[in-house]
């Protein structure tokens, strides 16, 4: 299972910073390098990653991949909001590290009301805690 759950991690981290480059429209290392507080984010991420990891391969040993699915969702939700900080809507970028959680926040909201964006972002999460459930129940058999 721990190799199970490395893989998991490193799809998460790569998903997830897909999502960062994606919504930082490429420029996450150049604002990150002014703004060192999305360094310590990232840091954040890096470590929520593997605990989800770890979370979801045990609970999935009990067949409940729905858990999965929600974690999975407001991961990549979360990292969506917290790095659009900045690159979306000609805002400026936040300085401390309550201003950007702040300010995710209400990016959450917003992309809360899209159709695309809670639509791509649940496909990813349903996809991921899918396929983990198949192969955390191929690794039980």
């Amino acid at each position: 299972m721990k190799t199970l759950i490395v893989k998991n991690t490193l799809f998460t981290l790569f998903a997830g910073f897909s999502i960062v480059w994606l919504i930082s429209l490429g420029k996450f290392f150049v604002t990150a390098s002014q703004y060192p507080v999305d360094y310590l984010y990232l840091v954040f991420g890096v470590a929520l990653a593997i605990l989800i990891s770890v979370y979801t391969v045990r609970d999935l040993q009990q067949n409940s991949w729905h858990n999965s699915f929600g974690i999975y969702f407001t991961y990549y939700f979360g990292a969506l909001g917290l790095f659009a900080d900045g690159h979306q809507a000609g805002w400026s970028h936040s300085d401390s590290f309550l201003d950007k959680l702040f300010m995710s926040g209400i990016y959450i909201f917003v992309f809360s009301f899209s159709f695309i964006v809670p639509l791509v972002i649940g496909l990813l999460a349903f996809v991921q805690a899918y396929l983990l459930s198949i192969a955390v129940e191929n690794r039980r058999i």
